[in-house]
């Protein structure tokens, strides 16, 4: 997409009851997916925003602004046994995470997170160096969900010093 809304934005998470639904509620800056036996609804806007026929599971934002001619939205699901962790790595934008089961953590140069069943985070601006980790005692199931910078590689090595 070209243009992102103006202003704070937020990642609202909608479920609907079909796909269908929910790929007709989408407008421009959404995405419909079925994940964990459920239909979801991901909108990147302003605050306090509604799907009609959805229910809204939460809200997460503000997340960090974001400047590109270009930009994508996307939504990965990911997760682990406990103590597995992603190589550290940046992001050309902001991550928010929520978590369907177990506990997340994130670490960055600005310390550790951590995010519970049920329960959001919010990343850190682009090129923030991360490490993403399942830090609970049962398995992490969560959902990553991004705008970044289209032009640039959707994630790259890093360090954290």
């Amino acid at each position: 997409m070209k243009e992102l809304p103006s202003g704070p934005l937020y990642w609202r998470l909608d479920n609907l009851p079909t796909l269908a639904q929910a790929q007709s509620a989408a407008g421009p800056t959404s995405l419909a997916a079925e994940i964990a036996g459920k239909v979801w609804l991901f909108t990147l806007g302003p605050k306090d925003g509604s799907t009609t026929g959805g229910t809204k599971v939460i809200e997460i934002g503000p997340i960090p602004p974001i400047s590109a001619s270009e930009y994508l939205l996307r939504v990965n699901r990911a997760g682990g046994a406990p103590g597995v962790k992603t190589k550290i790595h940046t992001h050309p934008g902001p991550e928010a995470f929520y978590v369907l089961a177990g506990k997340v953590g994130q670490r960055t140069p600005r310390g550790v997170t951590y995010a519970e069943a049920g329960t959001a985070m919010i990343g850190h601006g682009a090129n923030t160096p991360m490490e993403v980790f399942s830090a609970g005692t049962t398995d992490l199931d969560e959902l990553a969900i991004f705008v970044v910078d289209a032009n640039q590689p959707f994630s790259s090595p890093a360090s954290l010093d």
